[in-house]
């Protein structure tokens, strides 16, 4: 039988700010709450291309999560000059499958693809993360200058984006697709310091970027490069 799990207390404004990142890049996401409070959570939905984050106070007093805005972007024009900016104004900024809010909220303005092995229905004030990055998965800081797509043409070459079980950390597989069974390189890298710089570096090199909750490969090729979050 399931047992249904509390949501967490969330609190929002009467008209919760949207904003498109592609009209709105330089809009004013507002100065509430101070930098041990400011949260932004990116999470990956259906559109691979697009990405969506939860602007949002946690944890804040009584365990209230205060949600304060929704911004919408594509990923290869918005994603790393939308971290910069949201950095600029001392927010910590987490990759999550899901994060601390109700899934009423989240389904409103995200359709959040499925993760298999993960219930939605987290327990307050709790994302649901990732998986851990296998200890052979090289820091992007060593590839920063080195050539990363080294075979495959351009119509062929997709870079995978995806969380990790550490929120400020993110996984990205070089793939060459169809049919997804040959990875080009694996690297993780910190959301702030290198999430922009692996973005630019692959667009470089001409490949698509998408970001997914689990990357679409055969599981038999996923666990060389990630394992089960302990």
């Amino acid at each position: 039988m399931d047992i249904p799990r509390k949501e967490p207390h969330v609190s929002t404004p009467p008209q919760l700010p949207v904003y498109e990142l592609e009209d709105a890049l330089e809009a004013s996401f507002g100065t509430k709450g101070d930098a041990t409070s400011r949260r932004v959570f990116i999470v990956p939905v259906s559109q691979p291309s697009s990405f969506v984050a939860f602007g949002a106070l946690w944890p804040s007093p009584a365990d209230l999560v205060e949600a304060l805005f929704v911004a919408k972007g594509n990923l290869e024009e918005h994603l790393g000059a939308f971290v910069e900016r949201m950095v600029r104004e001392e927010a910590v900024v987490e990759l999550c499958v899901y994060p601390p809010l109700p899934r009423s909220l989240v389904d409103q303005y995200a359709s959040v693809p499925p993760y298999e092995g993960y219930e939605y229905e987290a327990p307050p004030g709790t994302p649901v993360r990732g998986m851990s990055a296998d200890a052979s998965v090289e820091p992007y800081s060593r590839l920063r200058d080195s050539t990363l797509w080294t075979r495959g043409d351009i119509a062929s070459r997709h870079t995978y984006l995806s969380p990790l079980s550490d929120p400020s950390q993110f996984l990205a597989l070089g793939v060459i697709a169809p049919p997804s069974t040959n990875v080009v390189f694996a690297t993780r890298g910190s959301i702030v310091e290198d999430l922009g710089s692996l973005i630019a570096h692959v667009l470089r090199e001409q490949s698509f970027v998408e970001m997914h909750a689990n990357p679409p490969l055969a599981p038999e090729i996923l666990a060389r490069y990630l394992t089960p979050a302990s």
